[in-house]
């Protein structure tokens, strides 16, 4: 497995004691899964006591849900930041959407490794958590849908809500195919194909 690369160990304060402890957290996360990250892998690469890292995250369930609320955020900020500028076409929105995944997975971002794992893991103790926060999510990108379907900039028989599903399900496409092929030309190419084949007339 992977070999965890301990870091130079320097006198922080609490707060960005946390934040540190919190950033080698997705490192680890990404690397060995949620499954089977834990306190002391992130002591390590921290180089720092376990006792250390319990003190900051006091159970396996608080690290877990930190960790989660770190990649969520992350997440959410992507959509804002593609979708939030109502002046743009929504196919400008939903290429920005795919260019921006594709882009993550190629720079190996840890939070997207551990975003695209959580949305899969159906285990009771991970699955309810994304499912909350995920809706929110699912909102942003049938809201978009729902304005260029009511302005008149797209005509489709699909409803808004399944075409936000219909995006959802090319968002993982493309991640594997990003993870097989990390060709970004070719991706973005392909991202094209794909917005195309929810039948948009723009």
């Amino acid at each position: 497995m992977d070999t965890i690369t301990k870091k130079t160990r320097t006198r922080l304060s609490p707060e960005k004691r946390r934040q540190q402890l919190l950033d080698y957290s997705l490192e680890v996360f990404a690397r060995r899964g949620i499954g089977r990250a834990g306190h002391a892998d992130i002591a390590e690469m921290a180089n720092v006591s376990v006792a250390t890292v319990f003190n900051y995250f006091p159970t396996r369930e608080a690290l877990v849900e930190q960790v989660l609320v770190e990649v969520e955020n992350e997440f959410s900020a992507l959509l804002e930041e593609c979708l939030g500028d109502k002046n743009r076409t929504l196919h400008e929105r939903l290429t920005r959407i795919s260019h921006n995944l594709i882009d993550n997975v190629l720079e190996q971002q840890d939070w997207i490794k551990v975003w695209f794992e959580w949305s899969t893991s159906v285990r009771d103790e991970v699955w309810p958590q994304f499912v909350e926060t995920n809706r929110n999510n699912l909102h942003k990108v049938r809201d978009a849908f729902s304005q260029a379907i009511d302005n008149g900039e797209i005509t489709t028989e699909q409803t808004a809500d399944d075409l936000a599903k219909l995006l959802h399900g090319i968002c993982y496409v493309l991640y594997i195919q990003a993870n097989l092929l990390p060709d970004q030309t070719a991706l973005h190419q392909q991202a094209e194909t794909y917005l195309e084949a929810l039948a948009l007339t723009r």
